[in-house]
């Protein structure tokens, strides 16, 4: 089995132990990062975000660390909900020509947004389930807070994340008090996923924790401590892509994450900060549109498929147009640049059939299941152009990747949903190979803890490793250099 390189090794070892929590002072900075995204009108834009420790406090400014750069208020994003939310999320829009910015009378530090990127740490469902995790304490249990330094000390140009950030407050199920004493305990609205029946429909309005008498609403300390006090030192180290997860849909930590994470501000012209509608109401879900981030060398396609149904079709119509969406998106990019789409839900995942999958949702040989299901629909009509190189997502909690042999021009599908919640058991156990879409599909996929590291080369080619909390290498990934597995192989297996 390959060992570390001494300074990897060395790297992992400096990031051995959780970062320590923060001691805020009123008004006192908890985090600062920098959000990716794209306006309405096409145009490619950085927002600077910083943490306040307090609802309502006053905004800082930013004064550049280089240059002849001009000192920068920020404004407040509209909070969501101050009574669970008692933090300020203040923000402004960041340079795109490399200067790097500090948050005035602080020593944090923002990191520059980069002219080329080459290098990519790529995380996903990265949340803790206490009740699972051993109460989230121990570092091989949950690692993310050791992976995320670690990754933050090899220097990324760019951060991706694939979702589900918040595990610890978001319940499958929760208490509705009903008045009276009385209380009904329900499952949350979660697309299809937590659902006994999956029967991927919604008709109106859903019961979540953002419903009226909810117990458990979305709030902050889950935030802070399953997400913003992990990350602290890989938020300020690159910029990051982020991607909605399910357990950010508006009936679960949605609140929090458009408040947070979202690229969508009122700064934006043709943008505008997007807040979840009440669950009581008759449009009570949000879908955001799909949007292109381009830096040097790289484009990343980012698309929200929170709402969308791993074995159904719920708002089938929405993601049909969201993937004819895509690929304007993907023709309208340099011509130039490696191609990516990022997305928490898989394009093609294997998961294990169960007696009751139904054999349209099985490969032709019946062996596995094949999701996501609305995916797959929406691509039969509108598929992924041939520019795409890579396809990025998390929700199946372990890594999975999927390669499509020659001639097929289908991408890469890697499956990076292990950098933290609790694992499921890897399925299929060892190297698969199967039909999908008239081509042969191989691959693998390993249930261990970890993230990846990719390294960009020329004409949209790539390598990758995937990397445990321990420096160890997992997989070694090449797309020039494909193996039995696809573009990615197990490493000592």
């Amino acid at each position: 089995m390959d060992k570390p390189s001494p300074l990897l090794a060395a790297l992992f070892a400096s990031a051995c132990g959780l970062p320590q929590s923060v001691q805020a002072a009123a008004n006192h900075p908890l985090a600062a990062f920098v959000v990716l995204g794209q306006t309405g009108k096409g145009e490619q834009i950085a927002l600077a975000r910083v943490l306040i420790d307090k609802a309502g406090a006053d905004c800082p400014s930013l004064h550049p660390l280089q240059g002849k750069g001009y000192k920068q208020a920020m404004r407040p994003r509209r909070n969501p909900d101050p009574a669970h939310f008692q933090v300020t999320v203040c923000e402004a829009q960041y340079p795109l020509d490399g200067t790097r910015m500090a948050v005035s009378g602080t020593s944090l530090r923002l990191p520059a947004v980069p002219a080329q990127v080459a290098r990519v740490a790529v995380f996903g469902d990265s949340g803790c389930i206490p009740g699972y995790q051993n109460g989230c304490r121990k570092v091989e249990d949950w690692p993310f807070a050791v992976m995320a330094k670690a990754a933050a000390g090899a220097a990324p140009d760019l951060v991706l994340h694939m979702g589900d950030y918040n595990y610890r407050g978001t319940p499958g199920n929760i208490r509705i008090n009903q008045g009276g004493g009385k209380a009904e305990t329900v499952p949350v609205y979660d697309a299809g996923d937590n659902s006994p029946d999956v029967p991927c429909t919604l008709t109106g309005p859903y019961l979540g924790q953002n419903s009226v008498g909810s117990e458990t609403p979305d709030s902050w300390p889950a935030w802070k401590a399953d997400f913003f006090e992990p990350a602290a030192k890989l938020l300020s180290a690159a910029p990051w892509v982020f991607a909605r997860g399910n357990h950010e849909l508006c009936s679960r930590a949605g609140p929090g994450y458009f408040y947070f994470l979202d690229t969508g501000s009122d700064l934006v012209e043709g943008g505008g900060q997007l807040a979840c509608p009440p669950a009581e109401s008759a449009e009570p879900l949000i879908f955001r549109g799909p949007y292109r981030v381009d830096l040097g060398r790289l484009s990343v396609v980012v698309l929200d498929s929170a709402n969308a149904c791993d074995n159904g079709s719920l708002h089938q119509d929405h993601f049909n147009a969201q993937f004819k969406q895509i690929q304007s998106l993907v023709a309208e990019a340099p011509a130039t640049n490696a191609l990516w789409l990022q997305s928490h839900r898989p394009l093609w995942g294997l998961r294990n059939p169960e007696e009751n999958t139904p054999k349209t949702d099985l490969d032709t040989s019946g062996r596995y299941a094949v999701i996501d299901k609305t995916f797959q629909t929406a691509f039969a009509s509108y598929p992924v152009p041939n520019r795409v190189h890579l396809v990025l997502s998390g929700q199946m909690h372990r890594f999975q990747t999927l390669d499509f042999k020659a001639p097929s021009p289908l991408p890469t599908q890697l499956i990076v949903g292990n950098s933290g919640v609790a694992l499921t058991r890897n399925f299929p156990e060892g190297p698969f190979s199967l039909a999908i879409d008239d081509a042969t599909a191989v691959g693998f996929g390993l249930s261990e803890f970890g993230f990846m590291d990719i390294a960009l080369r020329g004409e949209g080619t790539w390598k990758g490793r995937l990397l445990d909390r321990q420096g160890k290498l997992l997989a070694r990934c090449d797309s020039r250099q494909p193996s039995k597995t696809g573009a990615c192989a197990p490493v000592g297996k």
